[in-house]
């Protein structure tokens, strides 16, 4: 089972996936909102989005899932802000559509789901 963070410059947008997702999981793992930025502009973080992996980490690891270019940049760069606290092998950015990726990986997640086996899954 994976932990999820979106990551979406709208941090209403990404509230409206999460809200979304949280009606059809089958399981219970965390999905946490690391978008936004400190005054709520549209854009991202990466210590929002560093501190976003951390609420989500769990056994099975952190899909991250973003919306544009600099979502998926600031994403690599939060990983960078995180200590030996946490694998980072076990913390991957999804190559899938935000609403699309998230809804599919919400579908599949399960005791079982590995990092790997849920990219294949978005090809």
């Amino acid at each position: 089972m994976l932990g999820f963070v979106i990551v979406s410059h709208s941090k209403r947008l990404a509230d409206e996936v999460i809200e979304l997702c949280n009606e059809m999981k089958k399981y219970n793992f965390p999905v946490v909102n690391g978008s936004g930025t400190d005054e709520d502009y549209l854009g991202s973080n990466p210590l929002i989005i560093a501190e976003a992996i951390k609420k989500a980490y769990i056994k099975g690891g952190v899909a991250i899932f973003g919306d544009l270019g600099s979502s998926i940049l600031n994403a690599e760069l939060a990983l960078e802000f995180l200590d030996e606290d946490y694998d980072k092998e076990k913390i991957k950015i999804m190559d899938a559509p935000l609403v699309e990726g998230v809804l599919m990986g919400m579908a599949i997640n399960d005791d079982k789901l590995t990092l790997k086996e849920l990219e294949d899954e978005l090809k």
